[in-house]
């Protein structure tokens, strides 16, 4: 399939942008609850701006990722996991037993799933997340039980090393918005609320700490390798007795809301993409749609005085409002690479709600240090239906000697 004249580079200073490539998966349809699209890739874009690579699959991806072996780690949406080279070979493939009885070529897992991130331990191994199936103690209306996500480490030929659960961590009876949403029951767990919503895991280098970006929770949190909860940032609306003490004193601009895409800056600082969703944690309301902001944003973390200071923050008005997915990463010329992946506008032009509702485009920005954008295009089809279009996920660098092998 080719990519024009669906993206379009709008502007790109080449000499202010680094050397190597930007990787990231884009596809059409609302992926995240979708097994299949019209059209799945994995991408690489250029110095120049161009998409110089792609890699196409028949099922719908999320995460991308570099791994230490000079391979691509591949999540899919429907319980699988790949590991590919740089010819686009498959090295392995990892899927959950139960969603896949007949099997697949590849190496069977016996976990309940597989979901949004895939991603290299420091000692070699694959991380992830899973899930938990748990009953509410006392049932909201329909609502009958809730999903826990859980933190997955498993070796190459399959075993499974560390499975945590943050249903024994953090607080059940915490619920934001967004809890209500039908994405379990869509997957085939019915009148089951999205507690925790995971979509990224990261390893801390300095303790091997895991980092978690819970979206429905509205915050990150930090575990110890053994499981041991350090610490939550985000809005400390809602946490109450022993998580309390947890929450770090955020000095900055506001909290995020309903975030993504969690990786550490070359100074050791915490980024992420605040899609800004929601805008509040109940007991206060959602904000209306049309003032809801996205932002990229940085954090110097103190764990001894449990304070985070906001070190970098673009977008607001700069930035396009990116409801789900999206991303950001850093390049080693000190730029940042933006991805809005889940834009989702109405045939007027409108925000909506609901991804399934609107017309999915993606908008990829890339911003120096003090904030000058060197680099805009836009993926976007102007005759596609609601629940069409195109949609992606993070960003991921890829150094010169990585991207100049990809075939």
């Amino acid at each position: 399939m080719n990519f024009s004249p669906d993206y379009t580079i709008k502007l790109c200073k080449k000499e202010k942008r680094g050397d190597g490539a930007v990787l990231l998966t884009v596809g059409r349809c609302t992926r995240a609850i979708r097994k299949t699209s019209e059209f799945e890739a994995a991408i690489a874009i250029g110095r120049d701006g161009g998409i110089f690579w792609h890699k196409e699959f028949n099922f719908c991806l999320m995460d991308c990722r570099l791994s230490k072996q000079e391979t691509l780690l591949l999540m899919a949406t429907d319980g699988r996991a790949l590991e590919i080279n740089l010819k686009g070979e498959i090295i392995h493939q990892w899927y959950c037993r139960n969603l896949f009885p007949e099997g697949l070529d590849g190496t069977p897992l016996e976990i309940s799933k597989l979901h949004h991130v895939l991603g290299e331990t420091l000692d070699g191994n694959i991380m992830s997340l899973s899930i938990q199936h748990h009953e509410m103690n006392t049932p909201d209306t329909n609502w009958t039980h809730y999903m826990a996500d859980t933190v997955v480490v498993f070796n190459r030929a399959g075993l499974i090393v560390t499975e945590i659960s943050l249903a024994e961590i953090l607080d059940p009876k915490r619920f934001c918005h967004g809890a209500k949403a039908p994405y379990w029951a869509i997957q085939g767990w019915p009148n089951t609320k999205d507690w925790t919503h995971g979509n990224c895991i990261i390893q801390d280098p300095t303790d091997g700490g895991f980092l978690l970006s819970l979206r429905h929770q509205d915050c990150v949190v930090k575990l110890s390798e053994n499981g041991e909860l350090n610490w939550i940032l985000g809005d400390p609306s809602g946490w109450e007795g022993r998580w309390f003490n947890k929450v770090l004193t955020i000095k900055g601009g506001r909290p995020f809301y309903h975030q993504h895409d969690l990786s550490f800056t070359s100074k050791g600082d915490l980024m992420l993409f605040d899609n800004g969703t929601a805008s509040a944690v109940p007991p206060n309301p959602e904000q209306p749609i049309e003032k809801r902001q996205s932002f990229a944003l940085s954090y110097s973390i103190d764990p001894k005085l449990m304070i985070a200071n906001e070190t970098w923050r673009y977008g607001g008005n700069d930035l396009p409002y990116s409801h789900y997915v999206s991303g950001v990463c850093e390049l080693p010329n000190g730029n940042r690479f933006i991805a809005c992946t889940g834009i989702c506008e109405d045939l007027d032009g409108n925000r909506v709600e609901v991804p399934p509702m609107g017309v999915g485009n993606i908008e990829l920005i890339e911003v120096t240090p003090d904030g000058e954008r060197v680099f805009h295009a836009v993926l976007q089809d102007s005759s596609a239906k609601p629940d069409n279009g195109w949609n992606g996920f993070r960003p991921e660098y890829l150094p010169p000697k990585i991207s100049n092998k990809l075939a």
